[in-house]
């Protein structure tokens, strides 16, 4: 499920991934402290928290969600495995889940907000203006900085950043598709 927002470049999701990285007073080089982050997200987005829900409380393809709370900001919902997972083994793709969830209230309280209320199936907006893509895409850009990881190997990637395959090939084709 995706909605639809206004667009935004790749580029522009570049220099919001070094703003993040200030906001929460993190060095623009390395990897990138996705828990120490998250335990600060009401400090830099008032209204906003986190709190770990039962697996069960969330569908079995759902590992984290943001959703807007009552004070007027925006509640991250993560699976206890998915926590755990991130948290006792760091594991690179529970990092990222907790992280997508991040970069979604940064969106959000930017102006980064659905249109309207019709979700879409995956895949069928465009992906500079899809509420998902953005939120993937600045995760990326944020565990992975950009021209820090230039020219290393996925393997690189992923020990130096903490990341999974998945994000560490994604940003290594980039490197490929800007060097072809």
């Amino acid at each position: 499920m995706d909605y639809k927002t206004k667009s935004i470049s790749r580029k522009d999701l570049r220099r919001c991934a070094k703003i993040v990285r200030r906001l929460f007073c993190v060095p623009s080089t390395g990897p990138f402290p996705v828990l120490n982050v998250l335990d600060r997200l009401g400090d830099v987005f008032p209204n906003c928290s986190y709190i770990i829900v039962e697996d069960k409380a969330l569908p079995p393809q759902t590992m984290a969600r943001c959703i807007p709370n009552d004070a007027g900001g925006y509640t991250v919902e993560i699976k206890q495995s998915v926590y755990d997972g991130a948290y006792e083994k760091h594991v690179g793709a529970f990092l990222g889940f907790i992280c997508h969830e991040i970069c979604h209230v940064f969106l959000f309280k930017i102006g980064f907000v659905p249109i309207y209320e019709r979700s879409f199936a995956d895949n069928m907006l465009p992906p500079y203006c899809s509420v998902e893509w953005q939120a993937k895409a600045l995760c990326g850009e944020v565990m992975i900085p950009y021209e820090e990881s230039a020219g290393m190997s996925i393997e690189e990637i992923m020990k130096s950043y903490r990341c999974s395959k998945a994000f560490a090939e994604c940003r290594w084709k980039q490197e490929r598709r800007r060097v072809h």
